[in-house]
Formats: structure tokens, sequence, C-alpha cells
């Protein structure tokens, strides 16, 4: 990129970390990249031309989430110890019967299943110790799980509009604005989340007994995932309590449970098929994990839920303030122009739609100021 000097002479911009980081100033965003009309054609559509926000924001949410990698090797086992012990229960009874028959060679066949032996982790001492110290450092997964969320949720919500994207940008200040809702929120969603995928597994495995608790766990399950679709969008959109949040979340997971399942069935579809592939070629599956899963599931998500938290949260804002629209205009066009470029006819004014608070609050003052 050129720029001219005060004499009318061009020069070169010079390079630096700031722009590799954060990049510089876009042209906008084509009209054929922004969606109006959800259907399942152009789900398809809008996932192949903004692949690769959706691979970097996979990126992100596993970087972010860092701490589970200190959980995973403290579950391991390869900081522990060792020891050989026998992998059926029933090993006691034959060795004490082949320790008192004489007759050892008709015992070889039973010996062939339950004497088996393996090998085992056996945390002792000082491998104790670092195995705690690791499962600690886990701990911090209940502050990032929040920050990631919500940057991601953000960045993904500006996909789906169809908004001019600055990846690290977008992500550290939705944090930053974020932060004081987004460490409890992201608290009680991984508490709350762990619980009901413990309670289904517990159930799961007592089916004979809890087959009653088995359906209501899934169903609970269910439910908090159709909210999970809505709380951070929300969170990132709204100047709103915790409290409301929540109840705003709950309230769209059972008002548009239709769509709910039809984006819990993709997410289901997508497990399937990463196991699959992890099945037939390990590697393979580890890739897709690594590369597209978290990224391709809130994708799926936020395709489902942005436009109808639009539908019955946004466009009625805009009704209501529809006679404070020109006096609104003037005082945020440069706020959601700036940095967007010029519209060359094949770019979109994301400025159309609301972008974050900042623009609620913004009406709301020109609303008070009205009424006054």
């Amino acid at each position: 990129m050129n720029e001219e000097n005060k004499n009318g002479e061009k020069k070169k911009r010079r390079f630096n970390i700031y722009n590799l980081m954060y990049g510089r100033d876009g042209r906008g965003v084509r009209k054929k990249d922004v969606i109006k009309n959800y259907n399942f054609r152009n789900f398809f559509k809008l996932f192949g031309r903004k692949f690769r926000y959706i691979v970097n924001t996979n990126l992100i949410y596993i970087v972010g989430n860092f701490p589970i990698f200190f959980f995973l090797f403290a579950i391991s086992g390869n900081f522990s110890r060792h020891a050989v012990l026998p992998m059926s229960e029933m090993y006691s009874v034959l060795y004490g019967i082949s320790t008192a028959s004489a007759d050892g060679i008709s015992m070889l066949p039973v010996s062939g299943i339950h004497g088996l032996m393996g090998s085992f982790p056996v945390s002792i001492g000082a491998d104790n110790l670092f195995v705690k110290i690791l499962y600690g450092l886990s701990l911090l997964i209940l502050i990032t799980f929040g920050f990631v969320n919500a940057g991601c949720a953000y960045i993904m919500r500006n996909v789906i509009k169809g908004e001019p994207i600055f990846l690290w940008q977008d992500f550290f200040g939705t944090i930053k604005k974020n932060w004081k809702q987004a460490i409890p929120v992201g608290v009680l969603d991984a508490a709350v989340f762990s619980l009901c995928l413990y309670a289904v597994y517990y159930y799961y495995i007592t089916y004979t007994v809890n087959y009653i608790m088995f359906f209501c766990s899934l169903v609970t399950l269910a439910v908090y995932t159709f909210m999970r679709f809505y709380m951070y969008l929300i969170m990132v959109t709204f100047d709103m309590g915790i409290l409301k949040i929540i109840k705003n979340s709950f309230i769209f997971s059972i008002l548009c449970i239709g769509k709910n399942f039809l984006a819990l069935f993709g997410i289901l579809l997508l497990i399937f098929l990463t196991m699959f592939f992890a099945a037939v070629y390990t590697p393979l599956g580890i890739i897709i994990l690594l590369v597209l899963f978290f990224g391709a599931m809130l994708f799926i998500s936020t395709y489902v839920a942005y436009p109808q938290m639009k539908k019955y949260m946004i466009d009625p804002y805009y009704k209501d303030a529809e006679s404070y629209d020109d006096e609104a205009e003037s005082e945020t066009q440069g706020k959601t122009s700036e940095g967007y470029g010029e519209d060359d006819g094949e770019l979109y004014d994301a400025g159309e739609y609301i972008t974050d608070e900042d623009e609620f609050k913004t009406r709301k003052k020109i609303h008070n100021k009205k009424d006054k």
C-alpha cells in the first residue's frame, strides 16, 4: 500500500507488528456475503465463504482454553509411576485354585482370560504432588472459559451478520467490555454444563434402576444446550444483567425450540462425523478437532440463534425508535462507517444493523432528549 506525503510523492507504509496482529482497515463486506434469508442453502454458502474465520475461531477457542491441557496431562498417567496389576476381578480366585490344584494344565484356558496383567498409573509421593499442581492449574479454565466464549461469540455473530471482522481486535475488545459478566457466566456455564453431562452419564450406567431420571437429565441437557446458543450472544450484544441474560436465554430455548433442535441435530452430526473419522484414522479425527470442530459448532448455533434474537429483540427496538432514526443516524454515522472503507458498489454498509450495545445506548440517549 502506498500513501502520498506532503509533497505529493508516494511512499510505502512500513511493516509493523500491529498490522500483522490486527490488520489494517478493511475495505468493507461484499454484498454477496450478507445473508438476509437464513435458510439451509445460504448456510453452506456462508460456511464456504467464511471458512477461514471459522478455522481461526476454532484455534482461538482451543488456545484460549489452554488450562484444559493441564487437566488432560493430569489424568493421562504420564506423570505417575506404573504398577502391574491383574485386569480381571477373578484373578484372585484363579490364583487360589491354581495354587491348591496339582493339575495346572487344565487351568491354562481360564488363565488366558482371567490371568492377564496390565500396567496402571499409581500416584506416589512427589508424583502425586505434581499431579495435584496440574489439577490446580486446570482450574484456570473457570476464568478463561467465559472470556473465550464471549470473544468467539462476538466474532461469529459478525460473521453471520456480514460485518467487517478484525479478528484479534474484536476478540480482546469484547473481553475488555464484557469481562465483569463473562467471568461469573463462564463459571456458572462450566459448572452447570458439566453437571448435566455427569447426570446423563450416571443415569445411563444405572439405566435399569433410574431410567426415568435418565430421560429427565437428557431433556435438561438439551434445554441447557439450547440456552448456550443464546447466552453469550445476548451478553455481547445487549447491555443486560446476568439474571436477565439467563432468563432470556431460557425463553429463547423454549420459544425457538424447532430451530434449536435443527441446530442440535447439526452439532450431533458433526460430533458423529468427527468420531467416525477418528475411528477410521485417528490423526484425521484429531485434525478435525484442532482445526474445525469447535468453530463449526459455534457457526451452526449462531446461524440459528442470531436470526431469532434479531427477530424478537433487535427489530422491535428499531420499530419503537423509528421516529428518532434521522437524528440517531446523524450522530452514529461517523462511528458505524469508520474503518470500513469506501463503498465501491460491491460493498455493504454494516451500519444498517446493530453493531453492539453502544449503539443501543446512543439511541436511548436520543430518545430521552426527545422526551425532555
